[in-house]
């Protein structure tokens, strides 16, 4: 994406955390390489999982961003990461943007909506094969670099559990 191109990049160790919850959102953040998380925390400490943003994925609270909102979730490195960043500052030059370029943009957007509600969709109804395997078709190269705890929470299960449902689908 051209709006990422004169963009400041940034190496991330592993565990750094870019955006705290209740904290003003300022960053969206483009991976270069590694893999960033975003979540939430609940009244007794549990982490949810909400996005996993691997190589060429955005990741930002984007109503904290856009709405100068204090922000609802975290955002965290889960692997050491290569990120492009874009500023309020440089996200407000977007009107300077080509046809093309905002286009491209607003794929990148559209395609997270998608994955997003095919996501919420899929905790409501579908079983947990059907979620693991759309993890993968979703994330095909996060599979064999992260661990259960990390997949399984992000589809609603244990990590005890997503192991049978891996011996179980490597059966069929």
């Amino acid at each position: 994406m051209k709006i990422f191109d004169n963009s400041p990049t940034r190496k991330i160790t592993k565990g750094t955390i870019l955006l705290y919850k209740g904290d003003s959102c300022r960053s969206v953040y483009k991976v270069i390489g590694g893999c960033l998380k975003s979540y939430v925390i609940d009244k007794f400490g549990k982490e949810h999982i909400l996005h996993f943003a691997p190589e060429n994925w955005l990741i930002t609270d984007m109503d904290s961003f856009l709405n100068q909102k204090p922000a609802r979730i975290f955002i965290d490195a889960i692997e050491d990461s290569e990120v492009s960043v874009i500023s309020n500052l440089d996200y407000s030059d977007i009107n300077q943007l080509s046809h093309d370029d905002l286009v491209e943009q607003n794929k990148k957007l559209i395609n997270n909506l998608i994955t997003s509600n095919k996501r919420l969709e899929n905790l409501l109804s579908a079983t947990a094969e059907e979620r693991y395997l759309d993890f993968i078709a979703t994330y095909p190269t996060l599979v064999q670099r992260l661990p259960l705890k990390l997949i399984a929470p992000y589809l609603g299960m244990t990590p005890e559990y997503l192991s049978d449902v891996r011996r179980k689908l490597a059966r069929m």
